[in-house]
């Protein structure tokens, strides 16, 4: 596992479009992000405090970067396929569960580090900006309750679903589905936003780093009157908070299995 994760890796931090999808979208995100840079950077206004600063960019660069994120790993897992090479892998003394496990974690990380790249750089010049230096604490915490579950849980799918669809086909549907899942309230038409799964992570942003908005009054997560799968968005707590991230985890290792034995069934 640890080989085909340090190979895979190397393999996809190479890529090109790994650093050039990203670097377009921040530059989409430093367009229509402009009310929010400044917010944290105008020298005349007072900026917000730390955590919500560093929370407020993690919600907009997560949003914005996972399209790509996800997009990027569409072709990981079927390229194996596609070059023929899946036979002489399957021939290693490696299982296939460790191989794609090594896969999974490998070509996630490196297609991840751009966006932790971008955002730790934003909360870098907040925090010299404001001087704060509490500010890069606070990106580390927001990273592994927000940033890391939801990444994890799109590279899983991401991986896994083309070998049921082609990846073109599947990248369309995962634009539609970011969209319609994290952006269309719940009152407007039935959609997957504050809910548990979620992620963006509605519930830990809302309970964990108590954010609610750059200007506090957003709703991230919990019940909506008269929308449909309210069953889905229980009142936010702490202990609601920690299952919406074991939820994405768990969704995330049923994804993995199920690619698993579906290229079992391929092989055999």
């Amino acid at each position: 596992m640890i080989a085909s994760l340090r190979y895979e890796f190397r393999m996809q931090v190479r890529k090109r479009s790994v650093w050039i999808v990203p670097a377009l979208t921040l530059l989409l995100f430093v367009l229509i992000g402009g009310s929010l840079l400044r917010d944290l950077f105008d020298p005349n206004e007072a900026p917000p405090d730390a955590r919500t600063a560093v929370t407020g960019l993690a919600v907009q660069i997560h949003g914005l970067l996972s399209i790509g994120f996800g997009c990027l790993l569409a072709d990981r897992l079927i390229r194996d396929d596609r070059l023929r090479v899946a036979p002489i892998l399957d021939a290693t003394p490696t299982s296939p569960r460790r191989r794609l496990l090594g896969k999974y974690l490998g070509t996630a990380a490196a297609t991840a580090i751009p966006v932790f790249l971008a955002y730790f750089g934003f909360a870098a010049a907040y925090a010299v900006h404001t001087a704060a230096p509490e500010a890069l604490g606070w990106a580390l915490v927001v990273s592994a309750v927000v940033i890391v579950p939801g990444l994890l849980f799109v590279a899983a799918f991401a991986l896994t679903v083309p070998l049921i669809v082609p990846a073109p086909l599947f990248r369309v549907l995962f634009v539609g589905y970011w969209l319609w899942g994290n952006l269309v309230p719940p009152d407007v038409m039935p959609t997957l936003a504050r809910t548990l799964i979620n992620p963006l992570g509605g519930y830990p942003l809302t309970v964990l780093l108590h954010f609610n908005g750059v200007d506090g009054d957003d709703t991230l997560a919990g019940p909506t009157s008269g929308a449909t799968l309210n069953f889905l968005r229980p009142e936010p707590t702490t202990l609601t908070a920690w299952l919406s991230i074991a939820v994405l985890l768990v969704l995330a290792a049923a994804a993995l299995a199920g690619g698993s034995v579906l290229r079992a069934r391929r092989a055999s």
